[in-house]
Order: C-alpha cells, then sequence, then structure tokens
C-alpha cells in the first residue's frame, strides 16, 4: 500500500469497522483497548440477533453507526463511506461478497479476519471442517478483501496446533481472540508506518471450508476415529445426531477408543451407571453429554437412569 505521510497519529488510520459476532465484538472491544480511531461502525443485517448489541458498543464509545437495507454494496451506504474519506476497513465475519466499488471506498482498502491458514479452509465454516478433518496445525489470517471469498492478498498468519480434544466451540473461542491481537497489532503498525505489506496467496493449497447444515447424522459404520472428530467439530453449534428408538438424540461429547471387533456399527454393547459403550468401525465411542428432543441435556448417568438403554440396542 502507499504510504499516508499522514503525521497526525491520534486520528489516523479512521478505520471503517463492520462484523458479526461473536469475532467482531471481541476484536471490536481490542480495536477500542488499543485507541484505535474507528470512525465509524456498519451494522449488521437487520435480522442479525446481535445487531443491537454492537449498536450499544458503538454508542458507548461515541462511534457513529451506519446501515443497510439488503447488502453493504447499495449506492448510498458507499456514498456516505466515501464522504467520510476512512483509511482503511476492517471485516471481521460478514456473509456477503462486497462489489469492488464497495472496497474501494477507503483509501487502502478493506483487511478481512479468517479462521484458518489461508488459503487453506476459505468459506463460511473452518473451525467445523479443519477438525472433522483432523488437521493436526490451525491458524488465522489477515488478508485484503476481494470480490471473492477468502481469496485476497495475505497481510499477516499465525499458526497454531490443534488440541487432542478441541471442539468446535473450543477453536471458535481461541481464534477470535488470537484474530483480534493480530489485527490490533496490524493496526498499529499501520499507524507508525502508513502501509500494510501483502503477499498473494498460493493457489495450489486451497481448501474450501462450506456452511455446515445444522443436522449431521452419525454413521456408526465409519472408522471411530472419524466418528469421534465429527462430534467434537459438531460441538456446540451443530447437532450430530442418531437414532435412538425412533427418534433423534443428540451426542454432544464423549470418549473412544480404537479395537478391532466384529460387533453390528451402533450396537449398544455394554451398559453401566455411568457408561453407554457403542460400537463404532474400527472401535467405540462412550458419549459423556447426551441431549434427548425436548427433554434436555444429560450427562451419561442421567440420561441411563431417565431411559435405560439397553444392551443390544442399534443406533442408526
Amino acid at each position: 500500500m502507499q504510504n499516508t505521510n499522514c503525521k497526525n497519529t491520534e486520528t489516523f488510520p479512521k478505520i471503517l469497522f463492520m462484523g458479526q459476532p461473536d469475532m467482531a465484538i471481541v476484536c471490536l472491544n481490542k480495536l477500542i483497548s488499543s485507541k484505535l480511531n474507528i470512525g465509524a461502525l456498519v451494522l449488521p443485517d437487520k435480522t442479525n440477533i446481535s445487531r443491537e448489541n454492537i449498536r450499544t458498543i458503538a454508542i458507548n464509545n461515541n462511534i457513529e453507526v451506519l446501515e443497510y437495507e439488503k447488502t453493504p454494496n447499495e449506492p448510498d451506504l458507499i456514498e456516505k463511506i466515501k464522504a467520510s474519506k476512512y483509511d482503511i476497513g476492517v471485516i471481521c465475519s460478514l456473509n456477503h461478497k462486497l462489489s469492488n466499488i464497495f472496497l474501494e471506498s477507503t483509501k487502502d482498502g478493506f483487511i478481512n479476519c479468517h479462521p484458518s491458514i489461508l488459503p487453506k479452509y476459505r468459506g463460511g465454516n473452518p473451525y467445523f471442517h479443519i477438525i472433522k478433518d483432523g488437521e493436526k496445525m490451525s491458524g488465522i489470517t489477515l488478508h485484503f478483501a476481494d470480490e471473492n471469498f477468502d481469496t485476497g492478498k495475505i497481510i499477516a498468519q499465525e499458526i497454531f496446533p490443534l488440541m487432542k480434544k478441541e471442539t468446535m466451540g473450543m477453536l471458535f473461542s481461541r481464534t477470535n481472540f488470537m484474530i483480534a491481537d493480530l489485527l490490533a497489532k496490524t493496526l498499529l503498525k499501520y499507524k507508525e508506518t502508513g502501509e500494510i505489506q501483502s503477499v498473494a496467496q498460493k493457489e495450489g493449497e486451497f481448501k474450501k471450508a462450506p456452511n455446515v447444515p445444522g443436522e449431521i447424522y452419525i454413521n456408526w459404520a465409519d472408522n471411530i476415529n472419524i466418528t469421534e472428530r465429527l462430534i467434537r467439530a459438531a460441538n456446540p453449534f451443530y447437532n450430530a445426531l442418531t437414532n435412538f428408538r425412533g427418534g433423534f438424540i443428540r451426542i454432544i461429547a464423549g470418549d473412544f477408543k480404537e479395537e478391532r471387533h466384529n460387533k453390528t456399527p451402533g450396537t449398544i454393547v455394554k451398559v453401566k451407571k455411568d457408561l453407554i459403550q457403542i460400537a463404532a468401525e474400527g472401535g467405540y465411542y462412550f458419549p459423556n453429554v447426551i441431549q434427548a428432543g425436548s427433554w434436555g441435556i444429560y450427562s451419561i448417568s442421567e440420561f441411563i437412569e431417565k431411559f435405560s438403554p439397553n444392551e443390544g440396542e442399534i443406533l442408526k
């Protein structure tokens, strides 16, 4: 990017902020505490349940609020942004493709925050796919936004190992705070130098992270490692479901053991006071937390006491 030669470090850079929780709230609070100059905040869609929470943060910090009807690409919003002459924009989670006209409305473009090591896991939900695919490492990326999702030039990245029993919720939470820290660091450096360096993505390493359906069905004929990762990848935002006595139950968390056997996948092979052992291909799964319909969420001992599962019953 071009050097701004701006001398007033109290007001530079003038930042336009937009995004959706939880990443947006974590990052917004970090930028505010870092004394960066957020000139305005573009609210999420009118249907977004977090919209008023973000508005409250803006009001409490004397930040101007901007809105759109259906898409940020609307001419009225773009004209307001251009008139206010922002130095740079920040995007923290957004489900809209942005036009070139919008992306050129600030002087130095828009920084997008993404919770994977791009170009791997471009898309709306990298967290789920990273865990489901059995990745050992993950990370975060700041990149310049372009007209496509997650394809712009990379500004900064950080890599970290996944924990042994990482769930989607755990990965989601810690990447939000890592992104906030890296974003603040990047913008503070931009404040000092007036420029942001970037490099093109390596297209050969592309991997997609498509949106995930809310209902995910466990196939006990899959290898136990695949099944165990699927359940962790769904926890807590999606439902990893299996059929029990004609209705679906949601398995939220558990343990597993690899072991060769000839049991039919899905068979409950052992029930104790605080244990259910379910056969899967290449091993066994031991659920710890189960949600049963509208009855509630139970520890395994509570589930056994209430529903009395029997050895030999089959989950499908």
